[in-house]
């Protein structure tokens, strides 16, 4: 189940507030697209990094507590491939999505588990954590993540 804040709803027209419902499905759909792009290992999937200047904005910044803060799309990009380089198979599971819509800024916080499988061997790893992430609509009208405070720890 997911919960999804609406600026107030009274004071909205019908077509603002289906506005802001469609922008509340669309970043889902981002957050998913994310998720398929970084997941890797099973069924064929590999790590896509071409996907990524749809999914983040070209000054975004990404900051855990595992990885260094990431600064800038290309840098982002540049990032995956070495963060993932002693990994055999990943999963991303986002979970119960609390999503606050106000114009072109939205904030989701969410909930993350990660199963990592070294390519060493050895038991898959979880992680799992919050994860609040700030979207920006773009001049092209596509929600990109701008900001990602990924606040995941070893369970």
């Amino acid at each position: 189940m997911s919960e999804s804040t609406l600026e107030s709803t009274s004071e909205l027209t019908l077509e603002l507030r289906i506005r802001q419902l469609e922008d509340i499905e669309e970043i889902r759909n981002l957050t998913a697209r994310f998720a398929h792009a970084t997941n890797r290992g099973f069924d064929g999937q590999t790590l896509d990094v071409e996907v990524m200047p749809e999914i983040y904005a070209s000054d975004a910044r990404w900051e855990g507590p595992h990885y260094p803060t990431t600064q800038g799309l290309e840098a982002i990009m540049a990032s995956f491939p070495e963060a993932t380089s002693a990994v055999d198979v990943v999963m991303h599971s986002f979970m119960n999505p609390i999503i606050t819509v106000t114009g072109d800024l939205a904030l989701c916080w969410n909930l993350l588990e990660v199963d990592i499988t070294p390519i060493a061997g050895g038991a898959t790893m979880k992680r799992a954590g919050n994860v609040l992430t700030a979207f920006r609509r773009g001049t092209d009208g596509q929600w990109r993540i701008w900001r990602d405070a990924n606040m995941i720890a070893v369970v």
